[in-house]
């Protein structure tokens, strides 16, 4: 139920809105919407929140679960699209008909680790001992799970099995991965960053300037957490409790990149920048795609119009990499409008 519960939060930290409580979310996710909009959220250009079926639940509200809720089919596909490794895949039978939901969960966690070492989405949250449960809603799971006869999926290897996906040599990757963590721990800024750069550890965009001290924080919070679990007398210690794996690793290095990617995008956006703007949304973290030159001006109106919104709210006025990619894609579909219309006029005349 702590696994239902991280993946509740993280779910809501991508699309910006509250979901169903972690006691209720196994039966809000058989609709599709919220999946819908997550996979929106992963590529929205792809998702359009117009093609999202019954995306304010009036009509699941009023007459309950429809067929037309297929809205899982975008979600899948959105896997697809970013090439999350098949093995983590539900199927839509376990989400619609509720066979497998710990399958779904299972394949939250994993498509959260696999985005954020893309630098495209936060990192999950560990809530084991930091959320409760009565015993009648772990009773209610318990009794739920023995009635299909599920067997809980290893959360704790995701990790592993993300970098066992890799066509790798594993033994050389594993070696050059304890080699960073141990560095890390050395807290050898130059030492750190030759291990990065090392080919076995299968890294990309290290920021010489950046990674040492992120790594170091988020290897002492994975400590802490795999203390706080040491205490439980059903807790089995793996190597990697401790030590940061290869998706955490190129995770946390893509986390500042986007960072700093984002804060150009701002920088040029509040100057009303077109040039410096294009340069922005095309650097590498962002996996932004095609940037036309000649959609500039939609691009920063587009952006300029989310930070007003921004502004407007409790939020503060600083576009996030979600605000980005979503105003992105609708200057996107604006300008596909436009040509279309264009088309049609022209084949008129």
């Amino acid at each position: 139920m702590c696994h239902l519960g991280e993946a509740k939060v993280w779910i809501e930290a991508c699309i910006g809105e509250e979901i169903p409580a972690t006691v209720e979310l196994e039966e809000g996710l058989r609709n599709g919407v919220v999946l819908a909009k997550l996979a929106h959220f992963i590529t929205p250009d792809k998702v359009p929140l117009r093609k999202v079926y019954d995306k304010d639940l009036s009509r699941y509200n009023s007459r309950g679960l429809h067929f037309r809720h297929t809205d899982i089919n975008h979600w899948l596909r959105a896997l697809e699209d970013i090439e999350l490794p098949q093995i983590f895949y539900p199927e839509t039978t376990d989400i619609y008909d509720r066979k497998n939901m710990p399958r779904v969960i299972y394949c939250i966690h994993a498509l959260s680790l696999y985005l954020f070492k893309l630098g495209r989405a936060p990192q999950i949250q560990d809530l084991y001992g930091k959320i409760k449960f009565t015993d009648e809603e772990i009773s209610n799971m318990r009794r739920e799970l023995d009635k299909y006869g599920i067997q809980m999926p290893a959360f704790s290897k995701i990790g592993g099995m993300l970098a066992s996906e890799m066509p790798v040599d594993e033994a050389a990757l594993h070696a050059a991965i304890i080699a960073i963590n141990d560095a890390v721990d050395r807290s050898v800024a130059m030492t750190t960053v030759n291990c990065l750069l090392n080919p076995a550890a299968l890294m990309s965009n290290v920021n010489s300037d950046l990674a040492e001290s992120t790594l170091a924080d988020a290897k002492h919070a994975k400590k802490e957490i795999a203390l706080n679990r040491s205490v439980d007398a059903s807790y089995v210690a793996d190597v990697y409790d401790e030590l940061l794996t290869q998706a955490e690793i190129q995770g946390n290095i893509n986390k500042v990149n986007v960072w700093f990617a984002v804060s150009m995008v701002n920088a040029a956006t509040i100057d009303e920048d077109e040039s410096s703007l294009l340069s922005a949304l095309r650097l590498p973290y962002l996996r932004l795609g095609d940037i036309a030159d000649t959609n500039a001006s939609t691009y920063l109106r587009h952006l300029s119009q989310a930070r007003r919104r921004k502004m407007q709210g409790s939020d503060g006025s600083m576009l996030s990499y979600a605000d980005i990619q979503q105003s992105v894609a609708a200057a996107n579909e604006d300008m596909e409008m436009n040509f279309s219309r264009q088309r049609a006029v022209l084949a008129v005349e």
